[in-house]
Parts: C-alpha cells; sequence; structure tokens
C-alpha cells in the first residue's frame, strides 16, 4: 500500500509547494491535450464543416492522399469526377489540423475564377487573388486565405519572385500537364516552390511521351522512379506503347497516382439536348452585317493593338445584335455605318433572331419551363430586355455592372416566380442554376471555353432534368462558319465538361481562340477564303481530340487499380 502512495509523493510535492500554474502552460497543456485526442486521417474532420455532399469516389481520392501519399500526390481522375473538390478536400482536412496555413493554388487564367468560387462557396475558405508582387484582392483581416494565382502570370516575375522566395504547407497545380515539359517556364516554377504538401491534378499525366509522368512525378516526389537515366532504361522512352515493365510502373504510379474512371462511378448526369436554330437575316440585316465585316478587314490589317481588339469587338457584336451595334460604329467614326445602321433600324425590319427568340420563350412558358438567356453583350441584353417587355413576358437581368446584392436578388428572382433571365457572362461564372434545364445562346462567343461555362450553370451535378440548349445563329456570319466547324470537328456539345480545354490546350497552351479566329477573318479576302481557314483550324481541333482520346487510354493503361 506504502508503495502505491509513494508514486504520488512528487506530485504532491509539488501541488503544496511555491509552483503556480500559469495561464501559457494551461494553454500549452490543453493544445497538447487537442492534438493527442485527434484522430488519424482515417477519420475526415472536415466534413461537417463542408457545405456540401461529397461523392464517395472524392472521399476515397482524399482519404488516399491524407493516409497512403503523405499529402504529396497526382490526382488523376477522369475529366469531370471533380479533382478540384478532392483538392479542396484534403486542403480543408490539412488546414483544420494545423498543417496547411500557407495554401497557393495555381490554375490556368480561365479557371482562377472557378477557384475562388468552389472554395469559398463549398469549403467556406477565404482566397485572395494574386496576380504580382501584392495580392490583387487583400484578405480579410486576421486571416490566412488561400492564394490563387493564374499559371501564366506565375511563372513570370515580379510574381514568381514574391511566390518562390517562402515555404508554403501546401501548393495544388491545376491542369499540371502544362508541367511536363521540364524547360518550360511552369516545369522550372513547379520544382522551384518549396512545399510541404504538393497536388497535381490532370487527367492526362501522360500526353505525348512516357517522360511526362516522369516529369510531374519528379516534381511532386523527387527521386520516387529513380533517375530520368534509369527510367528510360527500364520503362522506355516512346510514347507509352511500348512500355516495358508496365506492372512495376502500375504498383510505383499507386503510391504516387490516383485515378478514378467515368466508367467505374456511378455517377450521371441528365442528357444534354442540344439543337442549332440558324436564322434567315432580314435583307437589310444581311446587307449591313455584310458591311461591317468588309470595313472591319480592311482597317484590322495593319492597325495597332487597341484598333485591333476595337474592330474585334464590332465584329462580335454584330454576329450578336445590330442593334446594338451603334455605340460601337460611332466611337470608331464610321459615319457610313452608323447611317446604314439607323436606315435598317427605321426600316422596322423584324430581327430574324429576335422573332425566333420571342417565340422560343413563349413555348418554354407554356410548359413552365424557366429558361436562361445568355448574351455576350450587355447593350445586347438590354435590347432584349426592352423586345421582351413589349412583348409582356417577364424576366429579370443579370449583368457584371450589378452590385452582389442586386446579383443575389436577381438570382432569387429567377428561383422564385420570374420565369426568364437574361445574362451576360457574369452569370457563367460562379452562378448555380440547376433548378433550370433550359438554355437559349442568343449570341455564340468565339472561344467555345464559354460557351461550355454558360452550359456548365444548368449541366452540373444536381440537374434532375434532360438540358434543353438551343443555339441561335444568323446565316452568313462568321459565328454560324465557326459553330459549324466546332459540331464538325470536335462535337462540340458531346463533351463532357472539362474535356474541351484539354482539347484546346494541345493545339497550343494558353491557345487564345478568339484572337486566331479574328486573325483568319482579317486574312481572308472574302468569305470562301474565311470559310477554307476555319476548316483548317478545325483539322487542328480534331487531331487534338484524337490525341486526347489516346493519352487518356494511355493512362488508364498505366493507373493502378
Amino acid at each position: 500500500m506504502s508503495s502505491n502512495v509513494d508514486a504520488y509523493r512528487p506530485l504532491t510535492a509539488r501541488l503544496t509547494g511555491d509552483a503556480t500554474v500559469t495561464e501559457e502552460h494551461s494553454q500549452l497543456v490543453d493544445e497538447a491535450l487537442t492534438v493527442w485526442a485527434r484522430p488519424g486521417f482515417e477519420t475526415l474532420m472536415c466534413l461537417p464543416r463542408l457545405r456540401f455532399e461529397p461523392f464517395e469516389h472524392q472521399l476515397d481520392a482524399a482519404s488516399r492522399v491524407l493516409r497512403h501519399m503523405q499529402g504529396r500526390a497526382i490526382l488523376a481522375d477522369e475529366v469531370g469526377l471533380g479533382k478540384t473538390i478532392e483538392a479542396g478536400i484534403v486542403l480543408s482536412e490539412l488546414r483544420l489540423r494545423g498543417l496547411a496555413g500557407r495554401v497557393l493554388v495555381l490554375a490556368p487564367a480561365g479557371l482562377v475564377g472557378q477557384w475562388r468560387e468552389e472554395l469559398e462557396r463549398k469549403f467556406a475558405l477565404p482566397c485572395a487573388i494574386a496576380s504580382g508582387p501584392r495580392f490583387a484582392t487583400p484578405p480579410p483581416a486576421g486571416s490566412h486565405p488561400v492564394i490563387i494565382a493564374s499559371l501564366p502570370s506565375a511563372r513570370r516575375d515580379p510574381l514568381r519572385s514574391t511566390l518562390v522566395k517562402d515555404s508554403w504547407d501546401l501548393v495544388i497545380v491545376d491542369e499540371a500537364h502544362r508541367l511536363k515539359s521540364p524547360r518550360s517556364a511552369s516545369a522550372r516554377l513547379g520544382r522551384s516552390l518549396r512545399a510541404r504538401y504538393m497536388l497535381l491534378l490532370t487527367a492526362t499525366p501522360i500526353e505525348n511521351r512516357l517522360s511526362d509522368l516522369f516529369q510531374l512525378v519528379s516534381i511532386v516526389r523527387p527521386g520516387s522512379l529513380g533517375a530520368a537515366a534509369e527510367f528510360r532504361r527500364r520503362h522506355g522512352a516512346g510514347d507509352g506503347r511500348q512500355a516495358r515493365e508496365v506492372a512495376a510502373l502500375r504498383l510505383a504510379l499507386r503510391e504516387i497516382m490516383v485515378r478514378h474512371r467515368r466508367s467505374e462511378i456511378a455517377l450521371m448526369l441528365p442528357r444534354r439536348i442540344a439543337e442549332t436554330v440558324r436564322v434567315e437575316p432580314s435583307s437589310g440585316e444581311s446587307e449591313l452585317y455584310r458591311a461591317i465585316s468588309e470595313r472591319v478587314r480592311a482597317e484590322a490589317r495593319g492597325a495597332g493593338p487597341a484598333k485591333a481588339l476595337a474592330l474585334r469587338t464590332v465584329q462580335q457584336i454584330a454576329g450578336s445584335s445590330l442593334a446594338a451595334c451603334l455605340p460601337s460604329l460611332r466611337k470608331l467614326g464610321f459615319e457610313d455605318l452608323v447611317a446604314h445602321a439607323e436606315a435598317v433600324e427605321a426600316a422596322g425590319e423584324a430581327s430574324g433572331k429576335a422573332t425566333t427568340l420571342i417565340e422560343l420563350l413563349v413555348r418554354h412558358r407554356a410548359r413552365n419551363e424557366k429558361v436562361v438567356v445568355f448574351t455576350a453583350f450587355k447593350r445586347t441584353l438590354e435590347h432584349l430586355g426592352a423586345l421582351l417587355e413589349r412583348h409582356g413576358l417577364p424576366a429579370v437581368s443579370y449583368h457584371g455592372s450589378l452590385t452582389r446584392i442586386e446579383k443575389d436578388a436577381a438570382i432569387a428572382a429567377f428561383a422564385g416566380e420570374a420565369p426568364i433571365l437574361l445574362s451576360t457572362e457574369a452569370a457563367g461564372e460562379g452562378r448555380n442554376l440547376q433548378f433550370c434545364h433550359a438554355m437559349v445562346n442568343f449570341d455564340l462567343p468565339w472561344n467555345p471555353m464559354r460557351i461550355e461555362q454558360r452550359l456548365g450553370r444548368i449541366h452540373r451535378i444536381g440537374q434532375r432534368h434532360d438540358v434543353c440548349l438551343t443555339n441561335l445563329v444568323t446565316a452568313g456570319t462568321l459565328e454560324q462558319r465557326l459553330l459549324g466547324v466546332l459540331q464538325a470537328k470536335i462535337n462540340l456539345f458531346e463533351l463532357v465538361v472539362g474535356e474541351l480545354d484539354m482539347i484546346l490546350g494541345r493545339v497550343e497552351d494558353d491557345l487564345d481562340l478568339e484572337g486566331l479566329v479574328f486573325r483568319e477573318h482579317v486574312q481572308s479576302a472574302d468569305d470562301g477564303e474565311l470559310e477554307d481557314r476555319l476548316a483548317a483550324v478545325g483539322e487542328r481541333l480534331a487531331q487534338a481530340r484524337t490525341a486526347y482520346a489516346e493519352s487518356r487510354d494511355r493512362v488508364d493503361e498505366f493507373a493502378a487499380a
């Protein structure tokens, strides 16, 4: 009995002595107990804090990264399965455990806004956009925001120097196949970033050669596949078709890469039913469009960058709505074209697209279906708003000039009683409209990624109806010719969301398709030559789609089951 009491004598001596317990010591003990009581990564502590319900394969990916890959991995799920969500779960879990205070996300310029939307809305993580040595969007006071930067900006000074000088807890790189070339500025940036944890997101870690895979693995887990010469000697250096020791490579990748295939996942979106309505213009519309196109061609040859951009905008607005062209024509000093446009307007000839739109909206309303109508231009939106009002069709408008409160009110009205939403590209980014399943493209952007972003607002997880998409194009316009190429060569409206970016990236990194289309238009002597030039662009896109499909199949071959 005495021996049991003796064991406590040192403790009682300290308790009866002069030693006092300070607040600092108490806090340290509390923090130690909190850490000691935390479960391992077999339990994801962040799940109750998420603002959505993740899918099973997304939880599986995050758990494997945290439990078996030490937070350094390649997320290589097929396009459309939610690699962003998987990375967000890993980030949330590490941050909740105090392991990811300093976080950097690198993404293609067109995806920066989408990353911010996902992290803020779904994970309640504050974000700041970095576009130079200082952050363009100041972080909230007292927060540790996730820093998001476009890859093109991040690989150039002064932002590059800012990002590489310190260590990060976690670095996430989206579309990481852009880091595959070891001598590229993107790959050099990837190797220069110091991070305890790193996630590379790409559906195609192998694109053209087996060395693509080696380079990405070397960034996220250096040395895990051996030296470059050793890798080539063991597995080969070609495009992967004649790879050696495939079983050993699969086994090694199992410790580095997570890949789920759509065929394995019980996750189905409703059908996407797309139709293109070719509208015949009135004689006045046709003549005015031809005159504007000829003037743009003539003026753009040899024009400086600023004027060329203004001319491109005029050409795009002409394909959207001739009624919206007047201010731009005046600004460029094309007074003869202004007079021509005013004469067409005064003649009172009904616009073919406007008439077709009204007919479509009346049919949708008769079926009690909500409809979102997209246009690229605010002036066209204002024109359509007045048109719908004259026809007794109630609608709300959404555009970038509205305040956040006004935007929220417009979406709330559309979700409520309003049957029609007229929107610019502002609702193509950051707004989920799954309660609507009908969409009309009143005009078509020259960049098909914008079309996909529009469609992604309603055709996404959570949509319970088949989605009906109607594209309105005026016969004889550049938009009609371009859409024909995109449908014929890459089946634009049959692609899974995300695949289009993979295809365009194979044509050229950071491809400016709008600029390419405008150059082909300007350099064409007439519309016949323009069709030939666009057909050549279409062939490049078709080759890129074939190459993407082949690389997707090769990744499946090497990915561990």
